[in-house]
């Protein structure tokens, strides 16, 4: 089955060479018809020369292409889908990844035969943390309340609303019909849009039963309630936090303007109370 699939990765670097390195040499099936599209943002560490490098050693085509170093990972993915848009032919799946993902064996091939049992879904890669523990993966939200809840590998239900994409599985018809990820987003909340966005377009998107890679959990530093409220508010506009603007259009686009409006000004709550 997953021979006769063709698949694109696209993923996005900056300066973590060793990390890019791993995770590539992971992913990577000998035994799949496997092409990348790889956004190097501004690499200063070597990674150029890694990417040309594992290219060869694979026998895979690695196009690669460059940015300035402020693209982050949503703006270096977007580069990439607008990449693969244009190829000829277009693959039967994309595959997008966070590049600081361990993937565990025959990772690909299980997220294709998810997408194929539950009839040709996008799949949203679930993995976990060094102990075990989820870490990404899918959530099911309450749209009314604007509350999401963590979907696990033991779940009965793996249907989701939406997922983190540090794996994440797009099939050519999903793509073709939403398109590349929204121009609003730098870096954060560009993945749960761009599901919502399938959703929203007829496209289901089903979790993986077992866990396909690992990686840490990133916390958002802006919540730390031991940093100065100076400082959590620097952390939270900047662009791996949470950017007013981004996050008043997200919510608006996904959830309506009244909730915008009330869920835009709950971080400053928290940041001013302390918590």
């Amino acid at each position: 089955m997953s021979n006769e699939q063709r698949l694109t990765v696209l993923v996005t670097c900056h300066d973590r060479c060793r990390k890019t390195k791993e995770c590539l040499y992971s992913l990577d099936d000998p035994g799949m018809d496997m092409n990348y599209i790889a956004v190097d943002d501004g690499c200063t560490d070597g990674t150029r020369d890694m990417l040309k490098e594992f290219g060869a050693d694979r026998n895979r085509t690695v196009d690669i292409i460059s940015g300035d170093g402020t693209l982050f990972w949503a703006g270096g993915m977007r580069l990439a889908m607008e990449k693969c848009m244009r190829d000829e032919p277009m693959p039967d799946h994309l595959l997008l990844i966070n590049d600081d993902v361990v993937f565990f064996d025959k990772a690909p091939e299980k997220m294709l035969k998810c997408s194929m049992e539950h009839g040709g879904v996008c799949v949203a890669g679930a993995v976990c943390d060094t102990d075990g523990r989820r870490s990404y993966g899918g959530v099911r939200y309450d749209m009314r309340r604007v509350k999401s809840k963590v979907i696990d590998i033991g779940d009965e239900d793996l249907k989701c609303d939406a997922a983190n994409m540090n794996a994440f599985l797009l099939t050519r018809d999903a793509f073709l019909a939403t398109g590349v990820f929204d121009s609003h987003y730098v870096h954060s909340m560009a993945d749960f849009d761009h599901c919502f966005e399938l959703r929203r377009n007829g496209f289901e998107i089903y979790m993986t039963d077992e866990y396909v890679g690992k990686c840490e959990k990133n916390v958002s530093r802006w919540n730390d309630t031991g940093l100065s409220r100076l400082e959590r508010l620097r952390l939270k506009e900047s662009p791996k936090g949470l950017p007013r603007k981004e996050w008043f259009y997200y919510l608006k686009k996904n959830f309506g303007t009244g909730a915008a409006v009330w869920h835009s000004l709950t971080p400053y709550i928290r940041i001013i109370a302390g918590r």
